[in-house]
């Protein structure tokens, strides 16, 4: 019986690490700038927005990006991202044979990382002329992160969160169309279990794996809300190039969540100062985008323990954002009946594209992004490679 209990055991961790890759997303160690609702057109450029913002992606990088849009937009965008790793674990596991016991799983597992992020979330863009902008987005994303490392002492990293996320802006032109100005509400409800570290043996040993791993209860999320604001400055001394220089604050206030006394998840997140310059020089039917951005100016990003004590040029690298784009046919302002991109995001190449094929309309749009993000403390600690495609119904 006892020899029983313990395949049991096995087949339930095997269970777990094949399953839940495919409902969860990762999640970093503490290093890694985690934020919800990242673009996928932003990450095909380096993940740039702050001076750059055309769409309904304005919203959570800068509200003042709102102003800039040009036609009413109504967007249901279904989004999957998945990292490299985690496509090379589903071809070794589907060449496994039925006899393949955990230990052949786990070999596979050894050294990798299982990501997923999915989003789907409703979005409106509304222009009233030239006098101001509303945009609104709300929808919810589920993340998760499993590793396996260590072969001598197996330990197994879990991580998972899910956002219910509502974001409400505006933007409006100012002095003469000069600057732009934006400002955002954005109420956050979250279930979130941080990465933690276990070893095999414990997951063996503990039937509650809960007690191990942490819980969070998917029927009562924890509530934040928090303020977002932003400026762009068009440059009058470069208007032939159309640049743009722009800042953005987010979680002003701080996104502080409802917890009660004795917990310590979901963490709150510190207000975040960012700043970046784009420039789009027009030539007939292409459109030309380049972008720069600089993220986390105090270095005060909660997920990144290591930088706030030791702010050296590795944490302001982790920070450098930039990108580019050229669009073929634009349709309005933020879409082009096809876009190729490309970017540096912490310093790893980023790639990308957006293709229309109605042509004249967005009633579906598909935008595919590759990128690598850092997900360690140090510059060129524990980079992950992920894959980001996200097909958008909407006019």
């Amino acid at each position: 019986m006892s020899c029983l209990r313990y395949h049991i055991r096995y087949l339930f961790v095997s269970v777990i690490l094949l399953c839940l890759g495919g409902v969860f997303t990762l999640q970093a160690q503490t290093g890694e700038l985690r934020r919800p609702f990242q673009g996928v057109r932003n990450l095909g450029m380096g993940n740039t927005g702050i001076g750059l913002s055309f769409d309904e992606n304005a919203l959570f990088y800068n509200p003042a990006g709102l102003a800039s849009v040009d036609s009413i937009l109504v967007g249901f965008p279904i989004l999957v991202e998945v990292s490299e790793d985690s496509v090379s674990i589903v071809n070794e596991i589907s060449k496994l044979s039925g006899s393949s016991t955990t230990a052949d799983v786990v070999e596979l597992l050894m050294g990798k990382r299982v990501h997923f992020r999915n989003l789907t979330d409703l979005n409106l863009i509304m222009p009233f002329g030239e006098v101001m902008t509303y945009g609104v987005a709300g929808g919810y994303e589920t993340q998760f992160d499993l590793g396996v490392r260590n072969p001598v002492s197996i330990e197994i990293d879990f991580g998972f969160r899910l956002d219910e996320i509502t974001n409400f802006g505006f933007g409006m032109p100012v002095a003469r169309g000069r600057w732009l100005v934006g400002a955002g509400v954005e109420t956050v409800k979250r279930c979130d279990i941080p990465l933690k570290t276990i070893t095999f043996g414990e997951v063996l040993s503990n039937t509650n794996l809960s007690s191990s791993f942490g819980s969070c209860d998917l029927n009562n999320l924890t509530r934040a809300q928090t303020y977002n604001f932003g400026f762009q400055r068009r440059l009058e001394t470069a208007s032939a190039m159309k640049m743009i220089w722009g800042m953005s604050a987010y979680n002003v206030g701080g996104l502080k969540f409802n917890r009660s006394d004795n917990e310590t998840n979901p963490s709150d997140q510190n207000l975040e100062l960012s700043t970046g310059l784009s420039w789009q020089p027009s030539w007939g039917p292409v459109r030309m985008l380049y972008a720069i951005d600089l993220r986390d100016l105090t270095m005060k990003h909660a997920d990144d323990t290591y930088c706030q004590s030791n702010k050296g040029t590795d944490c302001i690298w982790k920070r450098l954002h930039i990108g580019t784009e050229f669009g073929f046919f634009p349709i309005d302002s933020g879409a082009s009946t096809f876009a190729v991109r490309a970017g540096f995001n912490q310093g790893y190449f980023t790639y990308g594209f957006e293709f229309n094929p109605l042509i004249f309309f967005r009633f579906l749009n598909i935008q595919y992004a590759v990128y690598k993000t850092e997900t360690g403390n140090k510059i060129g600690d524990r980079p992950d490679k992920r894959k980001v495609l996200q097909i958008n119904f909407g006019f």
